[in-house]
């Protein structure tokens, strides 16, 4: 059995593996950073890290929107940083048995950014994988204006 934390985006329910989840806050103010790729909103301290926080629905070529104090971010681990995600809503932590899950890589090979598909009864969960989160250019450009900010 596996866990995963459940968010919303425009209405679609998404799921990123508990375990690589930090923690998940509310909405705070976002400081721009400059040559940062594009789905990069901005940096945010939280308890003295410097963390950048992703546009998610940048990703998925979602339509963005301004971020109000209703939005929620999801502190979580990548493998080679710590990034905080936008999302609408966090609505909890769902269980979900190996049966349940569906190969998204057959299903939808074109999804680079969907590790996996959960079927449930009434809903699908799309899993998000984190590890393809940015591609080597995103990465590059990101370390090199997160650098330039700390020098």
């Amino acid at each position: 059995m596996e866990q995963i934390v459940v968010f919303t985006l425009d209405q679609q329910v998404y799921g990123l593996p508990l375990n690589k989840v930090v923690r998940v806050i509310h909405a705070i103010e976002i400081t721009r950073l400059p040559k940062s790729p594009e789905i990069v909103s901005g940096i945010i301290n939280v308890n003295g890290r410097i963390l950048p926080v992703i546009d998610v629905r940048k990703r998925f070529g979602l339509a963005s929107h301004e971020i109000d104090m209703d939005d929620q971010l999801i502190l979580a681990d990548t493998g080679k940083r710590q990034v905080a995600l936008i999302v609408d809503s966090v609505t909890g932590v769902q269980a979900i048995e190996s049966y349940q899950q569906i190969d998204s890589k057959e299903t939808m090979p074109f999804a680079a950014f969907i590790g996996g598909i959960v079927k449930l009864d009434t809903e699908l969960i799309l899993i998000y994988d984190l590890e393809q989160f940015l591609n080597l250019d995103e990465e590059k450009l990101l370390e090199e204006a997160l650098s330039k900010r700390n020098s």
